[in-house]
């Protein structure tokens, strides 16, 4: 009675307690504006000058476009373009600036110039990017030019649905954004894309992939390709194109494809010409002969040499250059036994002594690492042999090895590396030297990135995965860029400066997680064959049996890769006790029971490493969860789903290597940690058995995914 009284006083004396304020999510978005999303202002007066614009002569049109969409998201005002002397921002060409370059001048007026067209276009997405996360305008004082000219993204899509591949090889996150049966159609997504790309930098696209089908130079496609050109030129795109050797052949017009023929040369002559008259500006040719079937100047009994001179004479009298890859196996020749082995060796053994016999307009494609994109490599080597011939540089945007559309890997940290690595002897040079043009090397080269642009309405299947193509431009840029930077910038940008500082910590995680649970001490090629996303150690064994793992790469006992490398690296990759611990069993084969330096077995210490990556991998999701109120609830709920797929795959990944390192070792987990069952089977039937599971995955991609924009 009471308590009852006491509590009846209570609620007549005191004031009702007020319910907990809810705190409201943001709108929601779909994430197809990227990093392009142009938030409101918190003070949208401040930015009041900038609404009034002048654009001097040789500005390009798509400035004043994309400054009146930002400002109008930011502000709520019209931009409207005015006499010089009444603007707040002047948009104006220098031609004392570095190609391409930019400057940006705080002030009244802000003065945005650059050193042509393309200059101003990056100029003014560069202040827009300062402004968006909150950025003062009298703050935005800057001055860049790229130190590498050419900047090319390389999309690996279909012409042809592909029965097994997908419209994309090995992207299964969507499809193609390309209507390859009429690429001339109205498709405001490729004006959208074309923004995208400019807004860091990117100045090429090479459309098709590298296993390029012979009807892409069909008239009607070229015709197609010419409206999509138009689309690309205002915002500073050029295009290239991926061609099959063999398609004077192919296309049924010639009995050869042979390049020392006279009617082979003149079909090219005349086919180029062709593509010109349709593209006045086009880019030129990426190549990919005489590797994995596909056909060369090999299969007329000719050297690249020769084949690649065929199409860069074509091409020359239009300014044209053709990028030959050169990620060839399988001929090794001069190789010994041992070293013909190896994979990492070929493209050395077969390109360095090529160098300075290519003609001026032929660049050499070279993957950044030796063995296909492998999560822990080393810089490949033939880079540092190519000081007469410009050298472009492939990287892998898509994550092809990184888990594709499930796994968050940022891969900025680890480009980074590589384009920092010395590759050249002494007195050496490093990759980003080699490509930016300076000594050794006697002209600059180019960087092209596999393409990670799906249907998906967010662009990329996993929208976090924007941040690798975010980076990969700012870092083809400037290679010297600071990575944790990029990543800070990018997760601002599409998060917002208050979730911004938590998604950059996940960026920067990922990929040693990722690396941990899938290629630990670098222990590669634990995938299965064809799609390159499910665990199959047992598929190749020769990275690992019963005898040990790893790949002995040493000069003393094993292929000689290591060797290839500058003095001082060599003497580190040779020797167990000083070899790196990413790259351990990359160069080194030990037994299972080979004692690490803390006295572990190295059975035990993959054991624990791939541990210890699921578990990274599991608090990224808990971590995201934290941030549900700070990021809107369609893209949240996204980037969750994703996090949830990619802990029951990291634990697929555990489970499985954990079981494969039983059996060939025969030692258990000292910490019992495998000693139930797992629930996750292997592959049962191997190459049939990714086909089915691959084909799966990419129909429930295609249920999910809306390619609407």
């Amino acid at each position: 009675m009471n308590r009852l009284l006491s509590c009846l006083l209570t609620a007549v004396l005191l004031p009702a307690c007020s319910p907990p304020t809810r705190v409201e999510p943001p709108p929601a978005e779909s994430g197809y504006e990227a990093w392009l999303r142009y938030p409101r202002a918190t003070n949208p007066a401040a930015l009041e000058a900038l609404l009034r614009i002048h654009s001097g002569p040789g500005v390009p049109a798509s400035v004043a476009e994309e400054w009146t969409r930002a400002l109008r998201g930011m502000t709520g005002g019209e931009v409207s373009q005015v006499p010089e002397n009444e603007a707040g921002v002047v948009f104006g060409i220098d031609r004392a600036l570095p190609a391409e370059g930019f400057r940006i001048e705080p002030g009244a007026p802000m003065r945005i110039s650059g050193a042509d067209p393309r200059g101003v276009l990056y100029g003014m997405f560069r202040a827009l990017q300062d402004l968006a996360p909150g950025k003062a305008p009298r703050d935005l004082a800057s001055n860049s030019a790229p130190s590498v000219p050419l900047r090319i993204l390389q999309h690996w899509d279909n012409m042809v649905i592909d029965p097994v591949m997908g419209s994309i090889e090995r992207v299964p996150g969507g499809h193609t954004i390309f209507e390859w049966g009429d690429l001339a159609r109205p498709n405001p997504r490729y004006h959208d894309y074309a923004r995208l790309l400019a807004s860091v930098g990117i100045n090429a696209v090479c459309l098709a992939n590298v296993n390029a089908d012979p009807r892409l130079l069909a008239p009607d496609t070229l015709d197609g390709l010419a409206a999509l050109a138009d689309i690309f030129r205002p915002w500073g795109l050029r295009l290239f194109l991926s061609v099959n050797f063999g398609t004077p052949a192919l296309s049924g017009e010639l009995p050869t494809a042979d390049p020392l023929d006279p009617a082979v040369r003149a079909w090219w002559t005349a086919k180029t010409d062709e593509i010109y008259r349709r593209i006045p500006d086009f880019g030129g040719f990426v190549v990919k002969a005489d590797s994995e079937g596909k056909p060369g100047p090999g299969t007329y009994g000719r050297g690249h040499v020769e084949g690649a001179t065929l199409l860069a004479e074509a091409l020359a009298p239009h300014g044209g250059i053709v990028l030959w890859r050169t990620f060839v196996y399988g001929r090794a020749p001069g190789l010994s036994e041992a070293a013909a082995a190896d994979r990492a060796n070929h493209a050395t053994a077969e390109f360095a002594p090529l160098d300075g016999k290519f003609p001026p307009n032929v660049m050499l494609q070279v993957k950044l690492t030796a063995t296909d994109f492998q999560p822990n490599e080393p810089a490949h080597t033939l880079i540092g042999r190519l000081t007469q011939t410009p050298v472009a540089l492939e990287v892998m945007v898509a994550q092809e090895y990184s888990g594709q559309d499930v796994h968050l890997a940022w891969q900025g940290e680890y480009w980074s590396r590589i384009l920092a690595s010395k590759v050249a002897p002494p007195p050496g040079g490093t990759v980003a030297d080699l490509i930016e043009g300076k000594p050794p090397a006697t002209r600059p080269g180019a960087i092209s990135g596999v393409a990670n642009i799906t249907s998906a309405q967010n662009w990329f299947g996993h929208l976090l995965a924007g941040a690798n193509l975010f980076t990969f431009g700012r870092l083809a840029w400037d290679p010297a860029s600071p990575p944790d930077a990029i990543a800070g910038e990018y997760a601002a940008l599409v998060f917002g400066p208050e979730a911004g500082p938590s998604v950059a910590s996940l960026l920067t995680r990922s990929y040693p997680a990722f690396c941990r649970y899938t290629a630990p001490l670098g222990l590669n090629h634990l995938w299965e064959h064809l799609h390159h996303f499910e665990p199959d150690p047992w598929a190749n064994q020769k990275f690992a049996d019963s005898t040990g793992a790893g790949v002995d790469r040493t000069t003393a006992t094993g292929s000689g890769y290591a060797g290839t490398f500058p003095p001082a690296d060599a003497a580190r990759f040779e020797s167990i006790d000083s070899c790196p611990p990413e790259f351990l069993l990359y160069f080194q084969r030990l037994p299972w029971n080979h004692p690490m330096p803390d006295g572990r077995p190295l059975v035990q210490h993959l054991y624990d490493e791939i541990v210890a990556g699921t578990d990274e991998a599991a608090s990224f999701r808990a971590e995201w969860f934290a941030l549900r109120d700070r990021i809107d609830p369609d893209r949240w709920s996204h980037v969750n789903e994703k996090f949830s797929a990619q802990h029951w795959h990291a634990q697929r990944w555990r489970d499985l290597l954990a079981r494969f390192f039983f059996e060939q070792s025969g030692i258990p987990d000292s910490a019992g940690r495998f000693d139930a069952p797992s629930p996750h089977p292997r592959l049962q039937s191997g190459f049939p058995q990714a086909v089915q599971d691959y084909r799966a995955r990419v129909q429930r991609e295609k249920e999910k995914l809306n390619a609407a924009p």
